[in-house]
């Protein structure tokens, strides 16, 4: 079967705007997908009509996958649907699912026994880029690091880790991920992400 299960989780990318909006498979017969979009009101704001083309991302068991469609209906009631047909075969596909936006938020992290503060320079549900005064030797990658983000609506720990470093002068850029999310807490870095898109975009158009 090489489309989403339904019930399952899948990313769709409307070609117009490539953005990746995440989703909940509700419907999927290897012809046609229903799926419920997770940040409605970001997804409504791009204009997303019915004959427009998109992609589905979705990890199958070897790996990442993608499907051709097009959006046949768009439905609120109240949460947000859109009803697409498969219009090609499945592919491998290698692109990154997670979104990613400029954020600069406080930032207080742990690594070993060193307790250091930061700011972000960019952010996904999956990780994070952000700016810390360096110490001693520089952490190797895969070293643990949990983190805490001032998003709104109060604080959010997440345990990290070190993807690389990058020394530049007295401060490090230090690359993070966060394995381990629950969908929920992807979801709450998420709507962090599409609200700095969404200004950016609002910026563009002044």
């Amino acid at each position: 079967m090489d489309w989403p299960e339904p019930g399952g989780s899948a990313e769709i990318v409307p070609l117009a705007r490539g953005v990746a909006l995440p989703g909940h498979v509700e419907v999927s017969d290897g012809t046609d997908l229903r799926v419920r979009l997770v940040l409605a009101e970001y997804a409504e704001q791009l204009k997303v009509k019915p004959g427009h083309r998109v992609d589905v991302l979705w990890g199958g068991p070897t790996g990442g996958r993608s499907l051709p469609a097009e959006v046949t209906e768009i439905r609120s009631d109240p949460e947000l649907r859109w009803s697409l047909q498969i219009i090609g075969p499945a592919e491998a596909s290698q692109r990154r699912q997670s979104v990613r936006a400029r954020v600069e938020l406080p930032v207080v992290a742990r690594c070993g026994a060193v307790l250091i503060t930061g700011q972000t320079v960019d952010l996904s549900e999956a990780g994070a880029r952000a700016w810390f005064d360096g110490w001693g030797l520089q952490p190797p990658s895969g070293t643990p690091m949990d983190v805490t983000l001032e998003l709104g609506g109060g604080a959010f720990t997440a345990a990290g880790e070190v993807v690389r470093v990058e020394p530049r002068g007295p401060r490090w850029l230090i690359s993070m991920k966060f394995p381990g999310l629950t969908e929920q807490e992807q979801d709450r870095l998420r709507r962090r992400v599409f609200e700095a898109l969404r200004l950016e975009r609002l910026r563009q158009a002044d």
